[in-house]
C-alpha cells in the first residue's frame, strides 16, 4: 500500500481547517499592525530590493483579503482555493518587511500549503461533500510532522545554560517568583516538548502528550506578559492538529491492506 494511497476519516483534518484559519486570522491582524507603523515612519527593513514601501491603502486591501481568505478556510467555502490564496499572501506578508517574520506566522502558513492538498472542506464545511468520503492521509501526515519537528527542535534549542537558568522566563512571564522556580520551570518546559514530539506517534501515549500540549500552550498564553495575539494564534494552530494524531489510520491495518484503514474510517487506538 503507497502512503498516497491511504485515505481516512475526513473530520480531524477538517478540525485542523478551523484552527489554522482562526489562526491565520490572529497572524493577519498582528501582520497589518506591523506594517501599518512602518507605513506611520518606523524604521523599514524591507526583505528584497525594491519592495515599495507599506501603504494604508495597500494595506487595507492586505487585511481585506488575508481575512477572507482565513476565514473561508474556516467555514470551508472553496477551502482549497482560499488555502492557495492565504499561502500566498502569507508568503507576501513575510517578504514585504522582515519585522512581519514570526515562527508561528510561518508555521501557519507552512500548515496551510499542505491543507491545500488535504480536502479539508469535505466534513463539517459550509459546502461539505455528500455522503462525506474518506480523504487522502499524507498532507495530514506531513501536517503532523511538522508539528512534531516544531516541538523537537524547540526543545533542543532550549538545551543551553542561559535558558535553563530560568533568566529567560524570569523576564518573559508577569508574575514574580523565586528564582529557583524559573530555573525548574525551564527544564520541564524543555522536557515537555521533547516528550510531546515523540509522545504524540504512539497510541499508549499519545493523550498523555496531547494532555502536556494543553497544559504548555495554556500556560504560555496566560503566564506571558507581552505578544498575546501571536501566543493565541500559535497555541490554536498546534492544538487544532492534535486530532490529526488522536485520530490517524491503524498502521498496522494499512500494512496488511484492510479496508478499514484505508478508507472512511479512523480510529483512537492503534
Amino acid at each position: 500500500m503507497r502512503l498516497t494511497e491511504i485515505r481516512t476519516d475526513p473530520r480531524p483534518v477538517a478540525i485542523a481547517r478551523v484552527g489554522l484559519g482562526l489562526a491565520t486570522v490572529l497572524t493577519s491582524i498582528e501582520a497589518y499592525d506591523i506594517l501599518a507603523a512602518i507605513s506611520g515612519g518606523k524604521l523599514a527593513m524591507p526583505v528584497l530590493p525594491g519592495v515599495p514601501a507599506p501603504t494604508l491603502p495597500w494595506l487595507t486591501v492586505l487585511i481585506v483579503l488575508t481575512i477572507g481568505a482565513a476565514v473561508a478556510v474556516t467555514i470551508g467555502w472553496y477551502t482549497e482555493q482560499a488555502a492557495i490564496v492565504s499561502v500566498v499572501l502569507g508568503i507576501a506578508i513575510l517578504l514585504w518587511d522582515q519585522q512581519t517574520y514570526s515562527s508561528h506566522r510561518l508555521l501557519a502558513t507552512l500548515l496551510m500549503a499542505y491543507l491545500v492538498f488535504a480536502k479539508a472542506g469535505t466534513a463539517w464545511s459550509i459546502r461539505p461533500i455528500s455522503g462525506r468520503p474518506s480523504v487522502p492521509w499524507w498532507p495530514q501526515l506531513l501536517m503532523m510532522s511538522q508539528l512534531s519537528v516544531l516541538y523537537l527542535f524547540s526543545g533542543l534549542s532550549k538545551i543551553n545554560v542561559w535558558f535553563i537558568s530560568g533568566v529567560p522566563l524570569s523576564s518573559w512571564v508577569w508574575i514574580e517568583l523565586p528564582w529557583q522556580t524559573y530555573a525548574i520551570a525551564a527544564v520541564m518546559t524543555i522536557v515537555v516538548e521533547l516528550v510531546i514530539a515523540v509522545a504524540l506517534w504512539f497510541p499508549s501515549s499519545r493523550r498523555v502528550a496531547i494532555l502536556l500540549g494543553l497544559g504548555l500552550h495554556f500556560s504560555i498564553v496566560v503566564l506571558m506578559d507581552h505578544d498575546t495575539l501571536a501566543l493565541l494564534a500559535f497555541a490554536i494552530t498546534c492544538v487544532s492538529l492534535y486530532p490529526l494524531f488522536l485520530f490517524r489510520p491503524r498502521l498496522r491495518d494499512v500494512r496488511r491492506g484492510v479496508g478499514s484503514a484505508v478508507t472512511t474510517r479512523a480510529t483512537s487506538a492503534e
